[in-house]
């Protein structure tokens, strides 16, 4: 079960997945500045999540964007 934290990056990548399209990238710096939680919260959030395979991020560790299984926990109930 995904942390407080991990859930509002899901939940933020989610929507921008149903915004934009699959599989809603974002810049790692645009999901700090939009959560309002500590950046280094965010961070590991984001690592703890590409570690379990529900987030993927680009070869420079830039942008985030979710992986079907995050999409999928993004939209389960906890």
């Amino acid at each position: 079960m995904p942390t407080s934290e991990e859930q509002q990056v899901l939940k933020l990548l989610a929507k921008e997945w149903d915004h934009s399209g699959p599989p809603g990238i974002i810049d790692v710096s645009d999901i700090v500045a939009s959560l309002g939680q500590a950046p280094s919260a965010t961070m590991q959030a984001l690592k703890s999540l590409y570690e379990t395979g529900m987030v993927d991020m680009n070869v420079l560790k830039t942008s985030a964007f979710l992986t079907p299984e995050g999409h999928s926990a993004a939209n389960a109930d906890y």
